[in-house]
């Protein structure tokens, strides 16, 4: 087992100065630079068959420059922090090798399109300080209580603590910083009987130490008995609902890709002609937004210095805007939405940040009772199909069978196949509460009327 001491990340002032240094060298060179420093120090702390197996803190800090000489863009990393002039040079060099730049830099980082600062809260100090002793108990307890329910489950946990400073200088004047947190627990495990092989897990993650470990793993322990049966589904069309972690696992991939400015540009989004038109159901409304505080897929500002933004996305089915970058956003004659987002490796791209998908007016249970056979999905195997089509299909993982309005039992060797634009111009309903999945976005449940099942005879 390996172990080490927390290590907090390095103070902004110093990470900032680090950056300034390399702006300097570089600015009198080029129309354009921006330097982009990080600092992380990230905890995981990892139990494997009920026993602790790692927990070590690891730490990386590093610089990325993005420069526009002869209006080339040239990109060049470094996790070398004392040889700014290397770095300065590398990227100059590449220049000559660069698209050709579509976009000016911010020259203002910290106040939005209408002058308003942006206050976005994504650090909490007791993330911080969270001692790893304390991680440690935080694992132990979830699996003591998910034994306490079945001794035979192998249980798989883990405690995530990660801690980051992210600071932007460019040479327009342009400048910002900000600190994020982020904490994640993990609890599940394996129930092998004979050749029947049963996996779960659960997973929820926030900017800190908030999270009821309890009622996770209680809610580990109520897909383990729900699944502790075996019903067998139907090859035919029938209704399937998708759970929050389905939605984001299988269906906002496809969804993403589309609503991509960089795939509108290019012609390859199924959506590129759709602005403004009635592609999905009236109750379906997408939102980005991560200026909303206290998760981590959130910020004040993108990885190019542009104010994040409320960006309707689907409105009442209404295709309603693209999400940008600067370089997409140049090419297409367009603003920067505020989603220009990169490792420190590479050029920013167009990503969306936390998503909000706005309930509707059924529960679950509603859902549930209505249905006389059909599937519940929350995560499938071998995701496959054309993204930019819409087509989805894949083998189930985590889904269960209703029968009769009640859930009958886990389902196997079944597979569901649709394609979104199709599918979803008409759901079965949306349930009137949304949950957090993976700490980036909020999403109710989806009701399909009919999707394509087929299992094995």
């Amino acid at each position: 087992m390996a172990t080490a001491e927390r290590t907090q990340t390095t103070n902004p002032s110093d990470l900032a100065s680090v950056a300034q240094q390399v702006l300097d060298l570089v600015k009198s060179r080029v129309e354009q630079a921006e330097v982009y420093a990080y600092d992380t120090a990230s905890t995981p702390v990892d139990f494997e068959a009920n026993r602790l197996k790692s927990l070590e803190t690891k730490q990386s800090r590093g610089l990325s420059l993005r420069v526009v000489k002869d209006g080339r863009i040239g990109l060049a990393a470094t996790t070398k922090m004392g040889d700014p002039q290397l770095l300065v040079d590398q990227a100059i060099e590449l220049s000559a090798f660069g698209a050709q730049a579509r976009f000016q830099l911010p020259s203002s980082i910290s106040s939005g399109a209408s002058g308003s600062g942006n206050n976005v809260t994504v650090f909490d100090p007791a993330a911080e300080a969270l001692s790893v002793e304390e991680m440690v108990s935080l694992g132990e307890e979830m699996i003591a209580r998910i034994r306490a329910y079945d001794s035979e489950i192998l249980c798989e946990a883990g405690v995530r603590r990660l801690t980051e400073t992210t600071v932007l200088l460019n040479s327009r004047g342009g400048q910002g910083q900000y600190r994020k947190s982020s904490f994640a627990l993990v609890i599940g495990g394996q129930l092998i009987r004979g050749e029947d092989f049963l996996n779960i897990w659960e997973y929820e993650s926030a900017c800190g130490p908030n999270i009821d470990q309890k009622a996770l793993a209680d809610a580990a322990i109520r897909k383990f008995e729900l699944a502790k049966h075996v019903a067998k589904a139907q090859t035919k069309r029938q209704p399937v609902i998708f759970a929050p972690r389905g939605v984001a696992g299988i269906l906002w991939g496809p969804m993403s890709a589309a609503l991509s400015g960089k795939a509108v540009y290019q012609g390859s989004s199924a959506l590129s002609e759709k602005l403004g038109q009635q592609v999905f159901d009236p109750r379906l409304t997408i939102v980005e937004d991560s200026t909303y505080s206290g998760v981590p897929s959130s910020s004040p500002f993108d990885d190019e210095g542009v104010p994040t933004r409320r960006l309707p996305l689907i409105q009442e089915g209404t295709v309603a805007s693209f999400y940008y970058d600067l370089q997409t956003a140049g090419l297409a004659g367009k603003e920067s939405t505020g989603n220009g987002y990169r490792s420190p490796e590479s050029l920013p791209g167009p990503h969306t940040g936390t998503i909000f998908f706005e309930p509707g007016d059924t529960s679950f249970e509603q859902m549930i009772s209505g249905i006389d056979e059909g599937l519940i999905v929350e995560s499938v195997t071998g995701n496959a199909g054309n993204i930019f089509s819409g087509d989805f299909s894949g083998n189930i993982q985590g889904g269960f069978k209703i029968e009769k309005g009640q859930i009958a039992g886990r389902v196997k060797d079944t597979m569901i196949a649709g394609n979104i634009f199709q599918d979803m111009k008409q759901l079965g309903g949306i349930s009137n509460v949304a949950d957090w999945v993976y700490g980036q976005a909020k999403i109710p449940h989806i009701l399909f009327s009919e999707l394509g099942v087929s299992t094995k005879s």
